[in-house]
């Protein structure tokens, strides 16, 4: 007699716990899915005109829903760096700047390591994008359309860039 109700309840808190269990799954897939990430491989030979170096470095952007980015900016053999910026340009064209991610007072030392690091929101986009929303430097970059451009002393139209680009 007992036997059938307790298969029952058993039976039924099997089902909660899997029910359970595939709702989490599917909120952790969807917040993956909110999270999108970029990178750009930083050159002297991406820099229109190209430019003979042997400094080298990276950048990677989070974007986590559609107010702010989260980047950082690493170079490896630069020596006296002024600024860092995202500029809006497709691959092999020069465009303006929409987004400072770096700027010195004053050229820096030699580095190899981190430049730069933080949030971009609304009130940090300039240029074209200036009064424009996250989002819209977002839609840019997914469409290949922006890039990072590292400047120096040596080189003050930039010594090192790199299209930005999806993670795959």
């Amino acid at each position: 007699m007992y036997k059938p109700k307790i298969l029952v309840l058993a039976l039924a808190l099997a089902i909660s716990l899997v029910s359970f269990s595939l709702a989490h799954i599917n909120l952790a897939f969807a917040q993956e899915e909110q999270t999108e990430a970029f990178t750009a491989m930083l050159s002297g030979g991406e820099e229109v005109p190209p430019v003979e170096t042997t400094a080298t470095g990276n950048a990677s952007f989070t974007i986590e829903g559609e107010d702010s980015i989260e980047y950082s900016v690493n170079v490896t053999g630069m020596d006296k760096v002024t600024a860092a910026h995202i500029h809006d340009a497709k691959t092999g064209e020069n465009g303006q700047v929409v987004v400072t991610l770096f700027k010195a007072d004053s050229p820096t030392g030699v580095i190899s390591g981190g430049l730069a690091n933080g949030t971009i929101t609304a009130s940090n986009l300039e240029g074209d994008m200036q009064g424009l929303a996250v989002d819209d430097l977002i839609k840019a970059m997914e469409r290949g359309e922006t890039y990072v451009n590292v400047h120096t002393e040596k080189n003050p139209n930039g010594e090192i860039r790199g299209q930005i680009s999806t993670v795959k």
